[in-house]
Protein backbone atom coordinates (compact mmCIF):
# COMPACT_ATOMS: atom_id res chain seq x y z
CA UNK A 1 0.00 0.00 0.00
CA UNK A 2 3.00 2.47 0.89
CA UNK A 3 4.77 1.54 -2.62
CA UNK A 4 4.82 4.51 -5.11
CA UNK A 5 3.47 3.64 -8.73
CA UNK A 6 5.67 3.86 -12.09
CA UNK A 7 5.18 6.67 -14.02
CA UNK A 8 4.92 6.50 -17.87
CA UNK A 9 7.78 7.66 -19.92
CA UNK A 10 7.56 11.43 -20.86
CA UNK A 11 6.33 12.68 -24.22
CA UNK A 12 6.11 15.68 -26.64
CA UNK A 13 2.40 16.36 -27.18
CA UNK A 14 2.27 17.81 -30.99
CA UNK A 15 0.89 20.71 -31.20
CA UNK A 16 -2.43 22.06 -32.98
CA UNK A 17 -3.10 21.08 -36.89
CA UNK A 18 -6.09 23.43 -37.42
CA UNK A 19 -5.94 26.94 -38.59
CA UNK A 20 -7.18 30.20 -36.41
CA UNK A 21 -8.36 32.82 -38.74
CA UNK A 22 -9.20 36.10 -37.22
CA UNK A 23 -10.77 38.38 -39.12
CA UNK A 24 -13.68 41.31 -38.98
CA UNK A 25 -15.82 41.45 -41.56
CA UNK A 26 -16.50 44.77 -43.06
CA UNK A 27 -20.07 45.26 -44.06
CA UNK A 28 -21.65 47.84 -45.68
CA UNK A 29 -24.92 49.07 -44.21
CA UNK A 30 -26.85 47.60 -47.00
CA UNK A 31 -25.19 44.30 -46.02
CA UNK A 32 -26.02 44.75 -42.41
CA UNK A 33 -29.40 45.30 -42.91
CA UNK A 34 -29.78 42.16 -45.26
CA UNK A 35 -27.77 39.89 -42.88
CA UNK A 36 -30.13 41.24 -40.24
CA UNK A 37 -33.15 40.33 -41.92
CA UNK A 38 -32.12 36.78 -43.45
CA UNK A 39 -31.48 36.32 -39.16
CA UNK A 40 -34.79 37.57 -38.38
CA UNK A 41 -36.38 35.45 -40.51
CA UNK A 42 -34.60 32.04 -39.76
CA UNK A 43 -34.53 32.87 -36.33
CA UNK A 44 -38.81 32.93 -37.10
CA UNK A 45 -38.49 29.49 -39.04
CA UNK A 46 -36.44 28.02 -35.93
CA UNK A 47 -38.51 28.66 -32.98
CA UNK A 48 -41.56 27.69 -34.95
CA UNK A 49 -40.41 24.48 -35.98
CA UNK A 50 -39.09 24.46 -32.15
CA UNK A 51 -42.40 24.76 -31.30
CA UNK A 52 -43.73 22.19 -33.34
CA UNK A 53 -41.08 19.74 -32.48
CA UNK A 54 -42.22 20.57 -28.33
CA UNK A 55 -46.05 19.74 -29.17
CA UNK A 56 -44.73 16.51 -30.59
CA UNK A 57 -43.16 15.15 -27.59
CA UNK A 58 -42.28 11.55 -26.87
CA UNK A 59 -44.53 11.05 -30.50
CA UNK A 60 -42.08 11.72 -33.12
CA UNK A 61 -40.33 9.68 -35.60
CA UNK A 62 -38.30 9.91 -38.68
CA UNK A 63 -41.65 10.40 -40.60
CA UNK A 64 -42.49 13.36 -38.40
CA UNK A 65 -39.34 15.19 -39.03
CA UNK A 66 -39.49 14.78 -42.39
CA UNK A 67 -42.51 16.72 -42.43
CA UNK A 68 -41.00 19.30 -40.53
CA UNK A 69 -38.08 19.36 -43.01
CA UNK A 70 -40.39 19.65 -46.00
CA UNK A 71 -42.41 22.53 -44.70
CA UNK A 72 -39.74 24.09 -43.83
CA UNK A 73 -38.51 23.79 -47.45
CA UNK A 74 -41.43 25.34 -48.52
CA UNK A 75 -40.44 28.29 -46.76
CA UNK A 76 -36.33 28.12 -46.87
CA UNK A 77 -33.95 26.27 -48.66
CA UNK A 78 -33.36 22.51 -48.22
CA UNK A 79 -29.90 23.07 -46.76
CA UNK A 80 -31.61 25.45 -44.20
CA UNK A 81 -34.13 23.61 -43.30
CA UNK A 82 -32.04 20.98 -42.60
CA UNK A 83 -29.73 22.55 -40.25
CA UNK A 84 -33.03 24.17 -38.86
CA UNK A 85 -34.63 20.41 -38.20
CA UNK A 86 -31.37 19.52 -36.71
CA UNK A 87 -30.88 22.07 -34.06
CA UNK A 88 -34.24 21.74 -32.99
CA UNK A 89 -33.84 17.93 -32.51
CA UNK A 90 -30.61 18.72 -30.86
CA UNK A 91 -31.86 21.22 -28.48
CA UNK A 92 -35.32 19.09 -27.24
CA UNK A 93 -32.94 16.65 -26.28
CA UNK A 94 -30.93 18.76 -24.76
CA UNK A 95 -33.58 20.18 -22.72
CA UNK A 96 -35.06 16.60 -22.29
CA UNK A 97 -31.62 15.18 -20.43
CA UNK A 98 -32.09 18.18 -18.24
CA UNK A 99 -35.19 17.56 -17.59
CA UNK A 100 -34.32 14.01 -16.47
CA UNK A 101 -31.23 14.79 -14.73
CA UNK A 102 -33.55 17.56 -12.81
CA UNK A 103 -36.03 14.82 -12.18
CA UNK A 104 -33.16 12.50 -10.57
CA UNK A 105 -31.84 15.04 -8.34
CA UNK A 106 -35.04 16.00 -6.48
CA UNK A 107 -35.38 12.16 -6.39
CA UNK A 108 -32.73 11.89 -4.62
CA UNK A 109 -33.39 14.81 -2.44
CA UNK A 110 -36.75 13.17 -1.77
CA UNK A 111 -34.51 9.60 -0.70
CA UNK A 112 -32.25 11.84 1.18
CA UNK A 113 -35.78 13.49 3.31
CA UNK A 114 -36.89 9.99 3.94
CA UNK A 115 -33.73 8.61 5.07
CA UNK A 116 -33.43 11.77 7.96
CA UNK A 117 -37.20 11.19 8.97
CA UNK A 118 -37.15 7.30 8.45
CA UNK A 119 -35.98 7.49 12.83
CA UNK A 120 -38.88 9.53 13.37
Amino acid sequence: MGELRELAAAFVVPGPAGVAVRDRLRLSESDATVLCEVGIFLGSLASGDLAARVRQGLEHDAASWASRKRELTRRSLSRWAGSITKATHDQWALARQGQTAHIATLRAAIAAIDARLAPL
